[in-house]
């Protein structure tokens, strides 16, 4: 009898040994700066009021993300691989060879992101930065595909350096020691370094319309999990809704998962809202236009960039969107 109870239990614990990890814990959801660039605020919101499992997924939190292809590889390698990204790391990686999809547009245009500079810089207007130092986040990252764009626009992209200064913390080392002459800040960093720096220029008065993020879901994993695909979406676009009908709630969640204080999460809200920074998921063709042309400036081919319309697929969005 001994000896068949150690057989038993042997065979239990193999059983559990080889049990899929998804099973033991919930899935986790690859977001690109995460607690940081508001364009995840939806996220929060879905986690704080239960969406996920409203909508009958398995999802108890997300793992950040820097952003870029960071993003990418990490959603790759993920149980889930879905992920809400910059659109230029989505041009970036298919570029490259990687079969994804977009899903849906996650904003309307850049939000609160402005170039700031010092404020005694004699840098007033952006025809002033002929011959200085503009700097952006990353390599191909949002902020270095709108900052040359608006650049080009202005007859000046061959007169500024383009310098990459690393996150928001970095970039504002670099202005500060004399490296850059302008970086790109968003709140909740923008609001609170105010008595530091002053706003030479915001996106959305250069560029209206670009949408900077999307969601994004391998192609393969797409098309065996459908369901899952539009499960997230509509959830995420329940949020999305709740913001703007309720931006007060929406504010606390911004301001425990950002660390923002009150004051300042109702007051990006606020603007966030006021410019209608969240898409509810479907895509503006004009904004989506001006990311692609953007990419092709920092594109290695510009010729082989892939048209938008053809890396993206608007059946997954909820009916009438």
């Amino acid at each position: 009898m001994l000896g068949i109870c150690r057989m038993v239990l042997m065979l239990v614990a193999i059983g559990v040994a080889v049990l899929p990890a998804r099973s033991l814990a919930a899935d986790r959801i690859v977001l690109s700066q995460y607690g940081i660039a508001a364009t995840t605020v939806p996220f929060a919101v879905m986690l704080e009021r239960g969406l996920f499992k409203k909508y009958g997924l398995d999802v108890d939190g997300f793992i950040g993300s820097n952003g870029g292809g960071t993003t990418i590889r990490n959603m790759i390698a993920n149980g889930m691989p879905f992920s809400e990204v910059g659109t230029p790391a989505v041009f970036a990686a298919v570029h490259q060879g990687i079969n994804l999809v977009i899903v849906y547009a996650s904003t309307n245009n850049m939000g609160e992101t402005s170039w700031v500079v010092k404020k005694d810089s004699p840098v007033k207007t952006i025809a002033d930065l002929k011959g200085k130092k503009v700097g952006y986040i990353g390599p191909q990252s949002a902020t270095e595909v709108a900052s040359r764009l608006i650049m080009q626009h202005h007859g000046l992209a061959q007169s500024v350096t383009f310098v990459a200064t690393g996150a928001q913390g970095g970039a504002e080392t670099a202005l500060d020691a004399g490296a850059v002459d302008a970086i790109p800040l968003s709140d909740p960093v923008l609001t609170r370094t105010a008595n530091k720096y002053r706003v030479l220029f915001r996106v959305t008065e250069e560029l209206p319309n670009f949408t900077n993020g999307v969601g994004v879901v391998m192609a393969d994993y797409a098309k065996a999990h459908p369901d899952v695909v539009r499960k997230i979406i509509a959830a995420r676009k329940e949020a999305v809704d709740f913001i703007y009908a309720h931006p007060d709630e929406a504010a606390k969640i911004y301001a425990q998962v950002w660390n923002a204080d009150d004051a300042t999460a109702r007051q990006t809200l606020a603007t966030l809202i006021r410019i209608h920074f969240w898409s509810d998921g479907a895509f503006n063709a004009r904004s989506m236009d001006a990311v692609e042309e953007g990419y092709k400036l920092v594109a290695d081919d510009p010729k082989s960039v892939p048209d938008w319309r053809t890396i993206t697929d608007a059946s997954y969005l909820p009916k009438g969107r």
